[in-house]
């Protein structure tokens, strides 16, 4: 293998690593947003459970 084609693989490896990267961090920031996403919806829930027992007189 030349150093010209060791060069080259090199930086192509480097530029996955990067990509990758975004990748996971995207990936985070996405599960973050899920989560926040599933607690909107648990609390809107329990409201909602609240004012249909206020509302029935249980």
């Amino acid at each position: 293998m030349s150093l010209e084609t060791a060069a080259a693989f090199s930086a192509v490896g480097c530029e996955h690593v990067a990509v990758a990267a975004e990748g996971v961090e995207e990936l985070g920031r996405s599960g973050a947003s899920v989560a926040e996403s599933g607690v909107s919806y648990a609390i809107g829930d329990a409201a909602a459970a609240a004012s249909y027992v206020v509302s029935s007189g249980l």
